[in-house]
C-alpha cells in the first residue's frame, strides 16, 4: 500500500530539502506501481537536459540488454526521474535502475524491502513508510535485522557525509518495530544446513561411513546445536541441585512408588482402566507441551498455558495463548511445530491458568517473538511394551504403613516435576547433540531402501548418478528417472515437468491451457510424489506453470512480449521461473554417460528456453 503521504508530495519535499536520491520502502509491489502511476498523473516532469542523459544511460545499456528498450516504464523513468525496482521486473530492468542511481540521475526509487539485502544500492536518504513486510499471504512485523538493513542504504560512500533514514507518518507503520530495529542488536544467525539426499551421497562417495559424523560435527549447524546444549546442561545441573533434598527414602525411587500408589488408590476397583494409545510422535511431544513451551498452530502460534486431558475421551489438550491476548484449548495434536524456546509463566489454578502479570507479560514477549525460531529436535522412540500392572493396595505397597508416607504426598508434586524438568533436559540435549547425525542415518535408511546404498553404505549403480543431481526434490526426480517416466518425451513436455517441480510459490495467476500429453504424465508425477510424501516433501506441481514452459520451449517463434501477455505473472517472475528450469535441465544434462537419451532431450529443452529476455544475462 502507498505511504500517507502522496507519492508526489513526498519526492517534491526530498527534491526541496536536497535529500535525493533517495529509495522509499513500500510494502508490496503493487504499491511500487501505484506510486508510479501516481507520479505520471502528476505532469511534473525533469528538465530536457536530466532527461537527455537519462536516456542515454538507458541507450547503452539497451545495447547489452535489449528488453529495456521495450519497458513499458522506460519513457515514465526518463521524463519523471523516478523508478519502482521489485521481483516483478526483469533483472535487466533491474540493473538498469540501479546504474542509473549509481550515476545520480534519480531523485527516487520505491522498492520492495527485497532490496534491501544482496544489492550494492545505496542512496542518500532511505524513507521508511512501514514497519511489517508481506511474507507469502500474510504480513508480519520487520525483524531488526531488516530495519538495519533498509536503514543501512542511506548514504553512498565518497558522496555523503551523513546518510538520514527517515520514517513518514502512516496508520500502518508501528513506531516502537522502527525504534527498536534501529536501536536494537540484530538477530542471531541461525544455520539453514539441511542434510539432502544429494549430499548424503556424495559424503559416502568421498568419505568412509565412520569418518561422516565427525565432518557433520565440525559443521556450523552442529556448533550451534552444541551450544544450546551447553545452555540446557547449565539449566540441567540447577535442578540437580534443587533436587538434592528429594532424594532417596525407604524406597531408592520413591517418586514412582508414590505415583503408582496414588494413581492406585484414586481408582474404584470396579472400573476397568483403558488406557489410550497415542502415536509415538504425540507421546514424544506431550512431555514437552510444558507451561511457557511456544508452539505453532495451523493458523499462526502461542504460548502454552497448561496440559491436561479431556475428561471424556481422555484426549491430550493444551490450553494456548494466542497473539493478542486469545486463551484457547485445542488437542495436542494440532500443534504443527515445537520451537525451541520458553518463556517465564507464573501457573495458577484456575482461568487463564497464569497470573494476571504472567499473561500481560507473556502477550508482550508473544509479540515480540522473531520470526524465525529453531524448532525443538525430539527423538521419537518406539513405545515399549509395558506389563500390565494389577493396580491393587493389598499388600503390594509399603506406602500406607510407611513412617515416610507424609513426606512423600507433601513433596511428590514439586518433586515429580523436577524429575520430568531433568528428563526433559536429558532428552533435548541428546537431541541437540547427535540430531544431525540421526538425521544422516535417516537419509541412508531411505536410500537403501530404494536401492542408491548397499547394506554397507556403499553407492550402487543408481546411487552413483543419483548423486549428480543435486536439487531438490532430488529423490523425486531420481525416481522418475529410474521408472524411465521420461522415456521418449518431447523437450518441451520434460521443461513443463521441471518447471512444475521447481516452481515453489502458490501465489494465484492466470496460465495457458495445458496439453494432453502433459497432463498426463503430470498426473504420474503427482502419485509418486504423494508415495514419497514420507521421506520427501512434494513440490506444488502446479498445471498452469507447466503450460508456461512447456509452450516456451514448444513454440521458439513465441516472443517475450507474447508470452507475458498469455498470463498474469509477473515478467520477472516469469524470468526466474525458467532461470530455475534451465537449472534443473542441467542437472538432467550431466547424465550423458548413463541416460544419453534423456541427456540429449534436456539439451534440446535448455537450447529452446535460452532465447530472447533469457540470453541476456548468465
Amino acid at each position: 500500500m502507498p505511504p500517507s503521504i502522496h507519492p508526489f508530495d513526498l519526492v517534491a519535499a526530498l527534491r526541496h530539502k536536497h535529500l535525493t536520491p533517495a529509495i522509499v520502502f513500500l510494502t508490496s509491489r503493487r504499491a511500487c506501481d501505484d506510486a508510479m502511476q501516481a507520479i505520471q498523473r502528476s505532469q511534473v516532469t525533469l528538465p530536457p537536459q536530466r532527461q537527455h542523459a537519462i536516456s542515454l544511460v538507458l541507450k547503452e545499456l539497451s545495447t547489452q540488454y535489449p528488453s529495456i528498450a521495450e519497458h513499458p516504464l522506460l519513457q515514465t523513468v526518463e521524463r519523471y526521474g523516478v523508478a519502482a525496482h521489485h521481483a516483478g521486473h526483469l533483472p535487466s530492468w533491474k540493473i538498469a535502475i540501479e546504474e542509473l542511481m549509481r550515476q545520480g540521475y534519480l531523485d527516487a526509487v520505491f522498492a520492495t524491502t527485497t532490496l534491501a539485502a544482496g544489492v550494492d544500492f545505496p542512496a542518500r536518504t532511505v524513507v521508511l513508510t512501514q514497519s511489517s513486510v508481506r511474507k507469502t499471504r500474510e504480513f508480519t512485523d520487520l525483524t531488526i535485522s531488516e530495519v538495519q538493513q533498509l536503514a543501512g542504504r542511506a548514504g553512498r560512500r565518497g558522496k555523503d557525509f551523513v546518510g538520514f533514514a527517515i520514517v513518514t507518518p502512516s496508520p500502518y507503520i508501528d513506531i516502537d518495530v522502527i525504534t527498536k530495529g534501529l536501536t536494537g542488536h540484530p538477530e542471531p544467525i541461525d544455520s539453514q544446513f539441511v542434510i539432502a539426499y544429494p549430499m548424503v551421497l556424495n559424503l559416502l562417495k568421498a568419505h568412509p561411513l565412520d569418518h561422516i559424523q565427525g565432518i557433520l560435527a565440525r559443521s556450523f549447524a552442529q556448533f550451534q546445536l552444541n551450544r544450546r546444549a551447553e545452555a540446557l546442561e547449565a539449566k540441567q545441573d540447577a535442578v540437580h541441585k534443587q533436587m538434592e533434598p528429594y532424594g532417596p527414602r525407604v524406597c531408592t525411587d520413591w517418586i514412582t512408588q508414590w505415583q503408582i500408589f496414588d494413581l492406585a488408590r484414586k481408582q474404584k476397583a470396579q472400573r476397568a482402566h483403558i488406557r489410550r494409545r497415542e502415536p509415538p510422535e504425540l507421546m514424544a511431544r506431550w512431555q514437552f507441551l510444558t507451561p511457557g513451551r511456544v508452539v505453532g498452530l495451523p493458523k499462526g502460534r502461542g504460548v502454552v498455558l497448561r496440559q491436561y486431558r479431556s475428561r471424556g475421551e481422555r484426549c491430550p489438550m493444551v490450553t494456548v495463548l494466542r497473539p493478542g491476548g486469545h486463551v484457547t484449548e485445542c488437542p495436542a495434536a494440532m500443534i504443527t511445530h515445537l520451537y525451541d524456546r520458553t518463556l517465564e509463566v507464573e501457573e495458577a489454578r484456575e482461568f487463564p491458568w497464569c497470573t494476571v502479570d504472567s499473561l500481560g507479560h507473556l502477550i508482550e514477549e508473544l509479540s515480540e517473538l522473531p520470526t524465525r525460531i529453531p524448532n525443538l529436535p525430539i527423538l521419537v522412540q518406539e513405545e515399549a511394551e509395558e506389563t500390565e500392572i494389577t493396580l491393587t493396595l493389598n499388600d503390594e505397597f509399603p506406602c500406607p504403613t510407611c513412617p515416610s508416607r507424609l513426606p512423600c504426598q507433601k513433596d511428590h508434586a514439586t518433586a515429580l516435576r523436577l524429575r520430568q524438568e531433568l528428563q526433559r533436559h536429558t532428552k533435548t540435549i541428546q537431541a541437540h547433540r547427535t540430531g544431525l547425525w540421526h538425521r544422516f542415518q535417516e537419509r541412508t535408511e531411505v536410500l537403501q531402501r530404494y536401492g542408491y546404498l548397499t547394506s554397507t553404505c556403499h553407492l550402487t549403480e543408481d546411487g552413483e548418478w543419483a548423486r549428480l543431481i543435486r536439487i531438490d526434490p532430488s529423490l523425486l526426480i531420481t525416481e522418475l528417472i529410474r521408472t524411465e517416466a521420461f522415456s521418449g518425451i518431447e523437450p518441451q513436455i520434460l521443461a513443463g515437468i521441471m518447471a512444475s517441480i521447481a516452481h515453489d510459490d502458490d501465489r494465484p495467476g492466470s496460465f495457458p491451457r495445458i496439453s494432453h500429453g502433459l497432463a498426463s504424465l503430470l498426473g504420474q508425477v503427482r502419485k509418486l510424489a504423494q508415495s514419497l510424501a514420507p521421506h520427501e516433501d512434494p513440490p506444488l506441481l502446479r498445471a498452469d506453470v507447466a503450460a508456461l514452459a512447456e509452450r516456451w520451449v514448444g513454440d521458439t517463434s513465441l516472443t517475450w512480449i507474447r508470452l507475458c501477455q498469455t498470463t498474469t505473472m509477473a515478467e520477472g517472475d516469469i524470468y526466474r521461473l525458467l532461470a530455475r528450469n534451465l537449472e534443473f535441465l542441467s542437472q538432467l544434462h550431466t547424465l550423458r554417460a548413463t541416460h544419453p537419451g534423456l541427456a540429449d532431450t534436456a539439451s534440446r529443452a535448455i537450447k529452446a528456453l535460452r532465447r530472447d529476455v533469457l540470453e541476456e544475462l548468465p
